[in-house]
């Protein structure tokens, strides 16, 4: 029961690089990780190296840029999903997206003292168009003035590690639940639909208890969506390398530092609390029981973190 419960809990989450689209694997990451899924070197799929972590300043300058409203955007569960070529091509789509979110969620942390209280977690499940939305997200956070934004290593995390990082994860390390500190989280995601150019890519937003967003927040962002005429950003931005190693700090302003955190460390401590991986870890390799499981990451970001906790942990 315990290990069918374990099952459930991760096929919630999924990995897109399983998806029906082979080809496009190495558009998704860069080559080391895909190296990782078939047993390469350490990456993104196992525990995040830590070594020599650096901190470089990648100082841009905050900017207003005028805008128009989109039409259609609105929210459905949580987040809005299109077609990966209207995220792409049709010009301010993303900016004017992340700009109308942020204009519902920071005025609930406006004039805060707790500077930390500024702190979003921005990560996606390695779909098509992942990495350029994140660069594209990190400039107009810096231009909102965002302290502190924890990208994932390669820049990948599953909806319920996001959760747990924002419930959990304090500077520097993780802590327990509910002393979290980040106001939220943007996931990049598209649920279970197929990714690639030509299929889907969606952007959720995670409130401050890391649920997702409800109703009332998502109508106010369509709201705002047919209001705005303009985002905040940053000019001369240098690109943030998403592989770097865990604990890499990146000043894209003077105000604003990216943060490269570990994508399992918070999850994987959530689930230990929920589940007793002794127990599981005997019951996984007792011969005579024979147990046998198929995994289908179904299109998520779910592959990377079921080899953590099947193959390492358990």
């Amino acid at each position: 029961l315990l290990m069918l419960r374990m099952q459930t809990f991760l096929l919630a989450t999924s990995f897109s690089l399983l998806q029906s689209h082979p080809p496009l694997t190495s558009h998704l990451l860069t080559s080391r990780v895909v190296q990782s899924i078939t047993g390469g070197a350490q990456d993104a799929s196992s525990s995040s190296p830590r070594s020599n972590p650096t901190s470089t300043r990648l100082f841009g300058t905050r900017i207003t840029s005028p805008t128009e409203p989109i039409e259609g955007m609105r929210p459905g569960t949580s987040g809005l999903r299109k077609k990966t070529n209207v995220w792409s091509d049709t010009p301010h789509y993303v900016e004017n997206f992340i700009q109308s979110i942020l204009n519902v969620a920071l005025p609930a942390v406006t004039g805060t003292t707790n500077t930390e209280k500024k702190t979003m977690i921005v990560a996606g499940d390695g779909r098509y168009y992942n990495t350029p939305a994140i660069q594209t997200m990190i400039q107009i956070l810096a231009g909102n003035d965002i302290s502190e934004i924890w990208i994932p290593q390669y820049g990948i995390m599953s909806t319920p590690a996001v959760s747990a990082a924002i419930r959990r994860r304090v500077p520097d390390t993780c802590g327990k639940d509910g002393d979290g500190v980040a106001m939220g989280g943007i996931v990049l995601t598209a649920s279970h639909n197929p990714g690639g150019p030509t299929e889907d890519f969606g952007i959720k937003y995670n409130e401050g208890l890391g649920q997702p967003a409800g109703e009332e927040f998502t109508e106010a962002v369509y709201k705002e969506s047919l209001a705005i005429t303009s985002y905040e950003t940053i000019s001369e931005y240098k690109e943030v390398d998403l592989s770097a190693p865990v604990g890499t700090q990146y000043a894209v302003t003077p105000t604003c530092t990216v943060t490269i955190i570990d994508p399992f460390e918070d999850y994987v401590n959530c689930l230990r609390e929920c589940f007793d991986f002794d127990k599981l870890k005997r019951f996984s390799s007792d011969s005579k029981k024979g147990f046998r499981m198929l995994y289908d990451g179904m299109h998520g970001a779910g592959g990377p973190f079921a080899r953590r906790v099947l193959v390492e942990e358990l």
